[in-house]
């Protein structure tokens, strides 16, 4: 659609999507109305994690928690040989989350350290 104005000014045109809105009774020109791919980024690790629904600590099927350190220099404090099992698994992945069931974060908040990791189990593998 073309609209004239005076004082030497050019002309408005106004288009839709580089298509001029001017009536035509035939026209070249193809509209696509599809809507974009949407691209889903993938969910975060620890959402994936969780929704595996397995004890990273003593593998059980349970309903899960997450414990949660502030930083993971406080999980570095003292002497390496007397930290409990879960803090050096937490700090070989460098994550300050662990996903654990109720029991073993019982445990944990509790400061037993009774179950031991399964070394045979490669926990990533689960995640993904």
């Amino acid at each position: 659609m073309k609209v004239e104005r005076g004082d030497g000014k050019k002309p408005l045109v106004a288009r839709w999507g580089g298509v001029s809105l001017a009536h035509r009774r035939i026209t070249r020109e193809v509209l696509k109305d599809d809507l974009p791919a949407i691209w889903r980024k993938r969910p975060a690790e620890l959402v994936t994690r969780l929704r595996v629904g397995l004890c990273e600590l003593c593998h059980a099927r349970a309903d899960v928690e997450t414990h949660h350190v502030r930083r993971l220099h406080d999980l570095r404090a003292g002497n390496q040989a007397e930290q409990p099992e879960w803090a050096k698994l937490m700090a070989s992945r460098r994550r300050k989350a662990l996903i654990v069931c109720r029991d073993c974060h019982d445990q944990i908040h509790n400061g037993h350290s009774s179950r031991r990791v399964s070394r045979n189990v490669a926990l990533e593998s689960d995640v993904r």
